[in-house]
């Protein structure tokens, strides 16, 4: 009973305190999980067991590890929820229209990403070659709840915000089953014959169940909604949306894969409450999200050695130099201005499929420092990017081009003048 006394406290302070500030940074149109991270990181290990308060103080505000396997279970929850409601209000004359740059930079990014990032990891932090690809598939996808943050910001770039907003939910699923792939590689004894054949036919096995799956479940789903009453229309899709990502699993199939395309089924379909299970599963969607970005924060123990940070730093603006060069190979043929170029190479933030894959991982792999490469990458590329919508929506992007352009041409001018001068001394 004590020990869900502590559950329930815990859980709720998170809770409390990461709604206030998500409420808060709604009003001034800010995306909130870095407020979200801080609030946990404020709240965790990283202040409260640190030597140098320890030795005074001894206080234990949130312990997450004393949470038993709740915070898990909402990861899950949030995944399946969040992928679900992205691919739901996906309309399918957006995915007909923008589908082929958007699969092209769901799927090969992602796998570009694992193996580029992976590389990297494997240097900057002397892992070996499986775990640094394991962190490199957690932050190879972008996170569709930060994305659709910048709705507001973006109004004149729809076009752009709507292939992000595709990405995201498409590289959803690839983010969470890329891993677990790594993970199950991992567990394979180490005298075995390790067979890459075999791994490429369980992926595309995966696929092939979550593809199937997710169809047939969403098509079912479809044929009952009209007959259900408005209060119990959110609760039967929320449940069929769990139930489908269960089902698909059990079966060795991708449920995360499962319940995007179910959502994105029964989202495209016409029943009558449509309004009311969207503002309800918005509203659940929320409450996960802020519960795993707290928790991660609380459940973060940055080591504050300088080194250590020093190449987490690192390791994060290869991770913001990586995508710009793959957009540019993978999208170059794509007409779109300047600033929705910018957009696409620069606005990725991680969320929450890297934020729930992290603690997995560094159970798995006995090692803490994933999450802290984490929780570092997922800081900052959210900030990267809201910084860079802001600047695009105001149009000062053009100005800093601007600006840049005359710089150079003034650097031009003024070299071809000293190099004039220097032919009239001799």
């Amino acid at each position: 009973m004590h020990d869900m006394v502590l559950i329930v406290s815990y859980f709720s302070f998170l809770l409390g305190f990461g709604v206030l500030v998500a409420n808060m940074m709604k009003k001034i149109r800010i995306p909130d999980p870095i407020f979200l991270l801080l609030i946990g990181l404020a709240c965790g290990p990283t202040i409260w067991k640190n030597p140098a308060v320890v030795q005074h103080i001894q206080l234990t505000i949130v312990d997450v590890d004393a949470m038993s396997v709740v915070p898990d279970f909402l990861r899950t929850l949030a995944l399946v929820l969040i992928v679900f409601t992205g691919a739901f209000n996906l309309r399918f004359s957006e995915l007909k229209k923008f589908s082929d740059i958007s699969i092209k930079l769901a799927f090969l990014v992602v796998v570009l990403n694992t193996v580029a990032l992976g590389i990297i990891a494997k240097f900057v932090f002397n892992l070996g070659m499986v775990p640094a690809l394991l962190i490199g598939a957690i932050i190879s996808g972008t996170d569709i709840s930060v994305v659709v943050t910048f709705e507001d910001v973006l109004k004149k770039h729809s076009n752009i915000l709507t292939i992000l907003k595709m990405e995201s939910i498409i590289n959803s699923p690839l983010s969470v089953l890329i891993p677990f792939l790594f993970l199950d590689f991992l567990r394979s004894a180490p005298s075995a014959v390790l067979e890459p054949g075999i791994y490429i036919s369980k992926f595309w096995l995966m696929i092939a169940a979550g593809v199937g799956g997710g169809i047939v479940i969403g098509l079912a789903v479809t044929k009952i909604l009209d007959r259900m009453l408005r209060e119990y229309t959110p609760l039967i899709i929320f449940s069929l949306a769990l139930l489908t990502y269960g089902l698909v699993e059990a079966v060795g199939g991708s449920g995360m894969l499962a319940a995007a395309i179910s959502g994105c089924i029964i989202g495209n379909t016409a029943f009558t409450h449509k309004k009311a299970a969207k503002e309800f599963h918005s509203e659940i969607s929320d409450m996960l999200r802020i519960a795993i970005y707290t928790l991660l924060g609380a459940q973060v123990f940055l080591d504050l050695n300088p080194m250590l940070i020093l190449a987490e730093i690192l390791f994060v603006l290869f991770v913001f130099v990586v995508r710009p060069v793959f957009v540019t190979l993978l999208a170059g043929d794509i007409e779109v201005d300047y600033e929705g170029t910018t957009l696409l190479k620069w606005v990725a933030p991680r969320g929450i499929s890297a934020a729930a894959m992290a603690p997995i991982a560094a159970v798995a792999l006995g090692d803490q420092r994933i999450i802290n490469v984490v929780f570092m990458v997922i800081f900052f590329s959210v900030l990267f990017s809201t910084i860079t919508a802001s600047l695009v929506s105001t149009e000062k992007i053009l100005a800093i081009r601007d600006g840049l352009t005359s710089f150079k041409s003034m650097l031009k001018k003024e070299t071809k003048e000293v190099e004039e001068g220097k032919d009239e001394i001799q």
